[in-house]
């Protein structure tokens, strides 16, 4: 996806997205805690995958389906796999891998799958993506699948990632 810069004057802007971000923590702040992410949990999760629980509704404000691709391979989580099925250690192995790997992303400069303002790629090193797909896994060296799901496309190592 791709994204825009907008400016509007202070109290000026009515898009739906920005303003429940607002209402919530970045989740490279120190707001975004153990304890926060974990209540994230008590909502109407029944149902959803993890990739629905990370990329939908503004639950972590910024968080697309580009960024979870390399979040759920660093906790070892597959993306279809239910987010209420989560065991404690489970939940905390996600937590650790949103903040990492969000944390790597930007002290890289942004993904190499996109380009900055200057049309320069990121220094981050995508470990799933499209320029990945059906190579082998970094860590196992089973062949990564892309799978197209919930209007979007997913990857992940079938040896690592576990549903």
């Amino acid at each position: 996806m791709y994204g825009g810069l907008l400016a509007f004057p202070e109290g000026k802007n009515d898009n739906k997205y920005y303003l429940v971000a607002q209402e919530k923590p970045s989740p490279l702040s120190d707001a975004f805690d153990e304890a926060y992410f974990n209540s994230l949990f008590d909502q109407d999760i029944a149902k959803l995958s993890l990739k629905a629980f990370l990329a939908t509704e503004q639950r972590i404000p910024g968080l697309g389906n580009g960024v979870l691709q390399d979040i759920l391979f660093n906790s070892g989580m597959h993306p279809k796999k239910k987010a209420a099925s989560l065991s404690a250690a489970d939940r905390k192995a996600l937590f650790d891998a949103v903040r990492t790997t969000l944390a790597e992303m930007v002290s890289g400069g942004g993904r190499d799958t996109e380009n900055d303002l200057f049309g320069s790629p990121g220094g981050y090193r995508t470990r799933l993506s499209r320029n990945n797909a059906g190579q082998p896994c970094p860590v196992c060296g089973t062949p990564i699948t892309k799978e197209a799901y919930m209007g979007g496309s997913v990857y992940y190592c079938s040896g690592c990632q576990r549903m």
